[in-house]
């Protein structure tokens, strides 16, 4: 048992180290709107109070956000760019419309047919209209556009129920491409109301998640969900009763019990361990070499994890951080709504360890 816990307070501690560096790089260019819920507010050239003022909002002017630290946003109003005290932003309200004009729906920078271009979206594409600014215009974003179109070219989208139908889920991005920033997962059997589908894609809403996923991956039926262990609300007797895989041992330590089975996972053979402390789930372990103590090389060491990182993204998506110790460790690590998985290779004293680990949030 000594040998587990010292297991699992040293990938804790990678983990704290890799929640400190993680970025999400679809995420970098992401564009928020917001809209000025004070009475004025300044804009200045930079995030400090005494910075020169450029520019005067007023009540309920749309702005974009770029980013937001330390309690200051970059934004965009108009012309004018540059930073305003986070607090006197909100998020406005919005509807899910559709690009109703078989020509193409303009974007325009400013509310003005002279104005310049930003894109021209297709038929049925969806748009987040955040409502009229007057004179048969409104201001609506797709992705990362973020701009002007007369209202009479959007309208209400004709929706229709389907259901995530895919063993790993689906990640959600802000547009129709998977270049796409990630704004979500969806797990398998979720339903989902679709507005739109376009090449291949379909907007869709959940909950508080909205956005693009493959339409490949729905499906009109809701389909059979097998056990799901990947759920951090299960108890010990949930476990017991729905884990398909054959239990190797159940030990108690105090408050912590660890269910232990024989399964596969990436095409290995791997020991699946369950670890509750107090009768609450916290880790679940997929260790890939239970049994075997090896001089593995640094090449082989890379090509076990390259094996696993690439099921690792088929599972959990693109947005991971990657590092490394050089003839040590590689470790890959994701950031999901309720839990953070990481997969590791190590060389500790001559013996060779490869795992994915899923961590409570």
């Amino acid at each position: 048992m000594n040998i587990l816990k010292k297991w699992f307070v040293a990938v804790f501690v990678l983990v704290m180290l890799f929640n400190i560096q993680h970025q999400v790089a679809d995420a970098a260019d992401y564009r928020t709107v917001k809209v000025v819920s004070g009475s004025s507010l300044l804009v200045r050239e930079s995030p400090n109070d005494t910075a020169n003022a450029i520019g005067n909002l007023v009540k309920d002017e749309f702005v974009i956000e770029f980013s937001s630290s330390n309690g200051w946003s970059h934004i965009q109003a108009g012309d004018v760019k540059g930073y305003v005290t986070s607090s006197f932003l909100s998020v406005p309200p919005s509807k899910i419309k559709i690009a109703k004009s078989k020509s193409g729906l303009v974007v325009k920078s400013k509310p003005s047919p002279s104005a310049p271009t930003l894109a021209t979206l297709k038929y049925n594409m969806i748009v987040e209209d955040y409502g009229s600014v007057g004179n048969g215009w409104s201001f609506v974003q797709y992705g990362n556009v973020v701009g002007y179109v007369k209202s009479d070219f959007i309208g209400q989208a004709k929706t229709t129920t389907k259901y995530v139908n895919t063993g790993s889920g689906v990640i959600v991005r802000n547009i129709a491409s998977q270049s796409g920033a990630s704004v979500g997962s969806l797990s398998n059997g979720t339903q989902v109301t679709v507005h739109a589908t376009l090449v291949g894609w379909s907007y869709v809403t959940a909950g508080d998640i909205k956005g693009y996923v493959v339409d490949a991956f729905l499906s009109t039926k809701k389909p059979v969900v097998p056990f799901n262990n990947i759920n951090f609300n299960l108890t010990i007797r949930d476990v017991e009763k729905n884990e398909k895989s054959k239990l190797i041992q159940k030990l108690q330590d105090g408050r912590e019990t660890y269910l232990i089975y024989e399964t596969t996972k990436y095409g290995y053979s791997a020991e699946l361990t369950y670890i509750f402390i107090g009768g609450q789930l916290e880790y679940i372990s997929y260790d890939f070499l239970p049994e075997q103590d090896s001089y593995h090389t640094w090449d082989q060491m890379s090509t076990l994890h390259d094996r696993l990182h690439r099921q690792g993204i088929a599972e959990f998506g693109t947005d991971y951080q990657f590092t490394y110790t050089k003839y040590s460790s590689l470790h890959t690590n994701w950031e999901k709504n309720s839990y953070t998985a990481l997969i590791t290779v190590n060389d500790d004293n001559l013996y060779t360890s490869a795992r994915l680990t899923y961590y409570r949030k």
